[in-house]
């Protein structure tokens, strides 16, 4: 007789009723065996690939920024990994706060939100989005005629902001001297000491054949300072050299350029009596970040460009913005109430429009619940259902013990993540107190954790170079794949933490006190390795007839050393079955490959 297999997991109904198991395996159509249509396999395990020194705050990855790296937000420090190497690095630049970052990308630059605040990054840097001046700086000729003089003027570097007094006499240049005819360009950059520095384009000694060619040079303002502005020189009958020609001299050039005033973030927030945004995103090279019941834009291929006049109120329901996701041409507005659909227009001054009759009538409970999948958008609502996105509606796809556990954890604890292996899209919520797995192939759920953790270890998810990566919060960075038997292994052949792999089988409807005379589990044998745990693997297996109130003792049997492809893994006198049925669980937790394909009782006599 065959007994039906959990294929996906499920808690109890109430208290007295059985649970049904599937924890760290999961179904796969197993189209090789008519009689055996499908099969529990294991979920993956890891590999140690690096050690962050704070907690993983999110990770993300675009092939065109930061060479393809995947970046690791992890305590103040955005970090690297070239998967080609398996080597780390870091960008330059702090980001503050301790909570879970956003993260979207353009063509030229990363758009993140970290402690409630837009940051910028060109792949080598990361600085706070709103760094620059805040006051104009008026740069001009100095009382001393080779300086270039600066205004009494405010700047903010990192979220701080500094007061510069004037300098009338001004700063000296550098004293790069610029070929006749030929134009050289100085950037002024101040830090937070208020200590003016000149930065000189690099081949100003050779002369650059514009002005505008020349700045274009200057090098990138340091993360620690802020860009007040630049001048531009040549002179038409002789050798400019800056610090020592005067600027207003005969037949010379001289142009000033102060830095545009970077106001426009923070007059967003304080328009609205907001301190912090909720949510980053791109859409057509800008930047898109959300607050209370507005989102807001950037200028085009500028992310650290907005004004007080670029933002859009979501148009509804007055109901707060949980968080903007893009999805193809569309940008997705997730309040707590509705979902709003706008798209561009393609008017540089008037760049968005909402869609009419596409505004639907849910929730979302929690930006790091949303998932981008399948083309399309899975998210948590305001009930705690998981649903994936649809036109005109967006149906719950999630059972209802996994909506129990989510509104259990509650919103702030929910992290929502997903990876694709053979075919299976997952799609994972994980709370400190469960991991709940959904696959978009044969829409069911499973659970994973940690030994016998409630909970994996795992917070962050990424896909790079058709490897996926996983990162836990001690900061701990490893490779997930079918081919690691254990977790966080240090290498290939040294066993990491144990994954304790369960699913039951349901034996009902059979007789009231039916004998189960033997019990066989059907899997893959002789999967035994050479040496240590493992080189004889068992499963375990006990039982209850009791709805899974009370239970058997664990009793072991084996899957068959290397090679012993004739193993016979079955279990005499397994008791009666009683009104309730009998409920078969299984465990193995030995580091091989396995996978099992069905449970059948008295058949072996």
């Amino acid at each position: 007789m065959r007994v039906p297999m959990a294929t996906s997991a499920a808690s109890a109904v109430v208290t007295g009723l059985a649970e049904k198991k599937c924890h760290n395996v999961y179904r796969e159509p197993h189209p090789n065996d008519p009689q055996r249509e499908n099969v529990l396999i294991e979920a993956p395990g890891s590999l140690q690939r690096a050690d962050f020194a704070g907690a993983c705050r999110g990770m993300w990855q675009a092939d065109g920024h930061a060479s393809g790296n995947v970046l690791i937000a992890q305590g103040t420090t955005l970090s690297t990994f070239t998967p080609s190497s398996n080597t780390t690095g870091s960008l330059t630049g702090t980001i503050a706060g301790t909570d879970r970052g956003d993260f979207a990308f353009t063509e030229t630059e990363g758009f993140g939100l970290f402690n409630g605040q837009p940051y910028v990054s060109d792949g080598t840097y990361i600085r706070r989005a709103s760094d620059g001046v805040t006051v104009d700086p008026n740069l001009a000729i100095g009382s001393t005629p080779a300086n270039v003089a600066t205004g009494a003027f405010s700047y903010s570097i990192a979220g701080t902001v500094y007061n510069k007094t004037a300098v009338a006499a001004g700063t000296a240049p550098g004293n790069d001297v610029v070929p006749l005819g030929l134009f050289g360009a100085v950037a002024l950059d101040i830090d937070a000491a208020g200590t003016i520095t000149p930065i000189e384009a690099p081949a100003n000694a050779t002369g650059y054949a514009s002005a505008s060619a020349a700045a274009a040079a200057l090098p990138t303002v340091l993360t620690t300072r802020v860009r007040i502005g630049y001048v531009t020189a040549t002179k038409s009958d002789g050798a400019f050299t800056f610090g020592t020609t005067s600027l207003a001299a005969a037949n010379t050039t001289v142009a000033y350029t102060d830095s545009a005033v970077n106001t426009g973030f923070t007059t967003l927030l304080s328009d609205a009596g907001a301190s912090v945004f909720t949510s980053v995103d791109t859409l057509g090279q800008r930047g898109l970040m959300t607050w209370k019941n507005r989102f807001g834009f950037t200028s085009v291929l500028d992310l650290s460009a907005t004004t007080a006049l670029n933002y859009y109120t979501a148009e509804s329901s007055p109901d707060d913005i949980i968080a903007g996701r893009v999805l193809g041409e569309f940008y997705y507005l997730l309040g707590s109430q509705t979902i709003e659909v706008w798209s561009q227009t393609g008017d540089s001054t008037d760049p968005f429009a909402a869609q009419a009759g596409m505004t639907q009538q849910v929730g979302c409970a929690c930006r790091d619940g949303i998932v981008k999948a399948d083309n399309s958008l899975f998210f948590v609502d305001e009930a705690f259902n998981v649903r994936r996105l649809g036109q005109g509606g967006s149906p719950i796809i999630s059972e209802p013990w996994v909506s129990a556990a989510l509104r259990s954890a509650g919103a702030a604890n929910i992290i929502g993540k997903t990876y694709q292996d053979r075919g299976h899209i997952f799609v994972a919520y994980r709370t400190p107190s469960a991991c709940m797995v959904f696959d978009v192939l044969t829409q069911e759920w499973h659970t994973r954790g940690t030994n016998l953790t409630a909970t994996w270890r795992y917070t962050d998810i990424i896909t790079a170079a058709g490897r996926v990566f996983v990162c836990d919060a001690t900061g701990q960075f490893d490779e997930l794949s079918r081919d690691y038997t254990s977790e966080s292994m240090a290498n290939t052949t040294t066993m990491g933490t144990e994954i304790v792999r369960e699913f039951t089988a349901h034996l009902s409807g059979a007789p009231d006190s039916l004998p189960i005379t033997t019990l066989r589990l059907e899997s893959s044998k002789g999967v035994g390795i050479s040496t240590g745990q493992g080189s004889d693997p068992i499963v375990q297996m006990r039982a209850s007839v009791d709805g899974g109130n009370t239970w058997t003792n664990w009793r072991d049997r084996k899957l068959g050393a290397l090679g012993v492809y004739d193993q016979r893994t079955v279990w005499h006198r397994c008791g009666r079955t009683k009104l309730a049925g009998m409920v078969f669980q299984f465990r193995k937790s030995d580091p091989v490959k396995a996978a099992y394909l069905g449970v059948i009782v008295n058949e072996d006599l």
